[in-house]
């Protein structure tokens, strides 16, 4: 999430050399997220479920989902 915002704040710096930008709110709040210090010291650990591990209200779409064929309507 941390690069997403990075980037972001980028594309924001190149669109309001030519008049369009980020509103001030959500630039400023950015900006505070970056400098937040639990996101700056560390990334967030991503892990990977299995379909045994998810929830009991989550269902794996690839258990679900038909043929991968295309077909003729």
């Amino acid at each position: 999430m941390t690069k997403s915002l990075a980037d972001l704040l980028a594309m924001d710096a190149v669109a309001s050399r030519h008049g369009c930008a980020l509103k001030p709110k959500l630039l400023e709040a950015i900006e505070a997220d970056l400098r937040f210090p639990a996101h700056a010291t560390a990334p967030r650990p991503q892990t990977e479920l299995t379909a045994d591990e998810l929830p009991e209200n989550v269902l794996s779409l690839s258990a679900h989902s038909p043929n991968s064929e295309r077909k003729r309507a």
